[in-house]
């Protein structure tokens, strides 16, 4: 089969690889969409030369051409949403609820994850959703990433009423601006595109700020009567809107760092304010397997509308410029279509 093999530093060609074969816990399906992931755009944007080269994507959908021995419940042709988060259920961490924090999950061995830029892939046995019938693979293909923010909701303190600023309006800002208006929030969108804020317009903000022309602190202040929002959640990775998130909250306000800074930066914070102010600082990283189901489904009745969040949609053997494209900050989520 095709695969998109990635070697490096921007290092990533499409070349003929074995096809998977199902093991007896294992399902292999031919994959009809797999999403473009800030994550998937690090590795290829990490300076150096991989140990060895490997499958990248984790946002992977299709239909099932081969079912193990040992498994039940799924058949030859079934459409599936593939959960790459394998957890183990008795690690310490696990049984304590933080199934996002399984410690087996990290060890690529127990997850048994194969790559989604390719033709065929293949998942442990439960790893999966079935899809409804009714969804595109396109859309399925965000359940992955909407899993990630609804963990980011969870960790946010959202009440009905409140003022919510999100900072930050690509595919993930957009899904987390969704979910907090769904919890009955006042969204003030960010962002230095002009064109993103549009969509988040589009999709239900209920004012925006340019940042390149407004001073973000200043004008969510005049918003909000110069109280401030109950939340702010910072979808980019850059310390200045980070700081602007804690600026802008209001007393007992809580702000969501949810995207890591790469490379690694450093915030100065006085003390003073998050004490006297009784303000919470937190972060919320990857998502628990109910998480994931929730997201299918929110997909599937579409309470979050994924599809006005797709800006292209390319064949594997334009996977690499679909990598460029998302490094380059261009349009808003890019899907590749493998068997399209």
């Amino acid at each position: 089969m095709k695969a998109a093999m990635l070697y490096g530093y921007k290092d990533l060609r499409i070349e003929e690889v074995e096809k998977p074969v199902a093991d007896e816990d294992e399902i292999a399906f031919k994959v009809m969409a797999c999403g473009i992931c800030p994550s998937d755009v690090r590795g290829y944007n990490r300076k150096g030369k991989l140990e060895r080269p490997r499958i990248p994507g984790h946002e992977s959908v299709g239909v099932v051409v081969e079912v193990g021995g040992d498994v039940e419940g799924v058949e030859v042709g079934d459409k599936i949403v593939r959960d790459w988060r394998n957890t183990c259920g008795v690690c310490y961490y696990c049984r304590k609820g933080l199934y996002n924090f399984c410690l087996k999950a990290e060890t690529p061995e127990w997850r048994g994850f194969s790559g989604g830029f390719c033709e065929y892939s293949k998942a442990t046995d439960h790893v999966y959703r079935k899809m409804p019938d009714n969804l595109s693979y396109e859309e399925a293909a965000f359940s992955e990433p909407l899993a990630c923010c609804i963990n980011g909701i969870h960790q946010s303190n959202i009440e009905v009423g409140d003022d919510v600023a999100i900072i930050g309006c690509g595919p993930i800002g957009l899904q987390l601006m969704q979910l907090a208006k769904v919890r009955g929030a006042r969204i003030i969108a960010v962002d230095l595109k002009e064109d993103r804020l549009k969509v988040a317009k589009k999709l239900g903000a209920h004012d925006v700020v340019n940042a390149g022309e407004q001073d973000t602190v200043e004008t969510i202040l005049g918003l909000t009567d110069g109280r401030g929002v109950n939340a702010s959640i910072v979808a980019v990775g850059h310390p200045v809107p980070i700081k602007n998130g804690l600026d802008v909250l209001d007393l007992d306000g809580t702000l969501n760092i949810f995207a890591g800074t790469y490379p690694k930066a450093e915030i100065p914070v006085d003390p003073n304010v998050p004490h006297y102010k009784h303000l919470k600082i937190t972060g919320s990283h990857d998502f628990t397997p109910h998480d994931f189901t929730t997201a299918l489904k929110l997909i599937d009745k579409g309470i979050v509308d994924v599809k006005s969040l797709i800006s292209h949609r390319l064949p594997l053997e334009e996977t690499k410029k679909g990598f460029d494209i998302v490094s380059n900050q261009e349009g808003l989520k890019v899907i590749i279509e493998p068997n399209e």
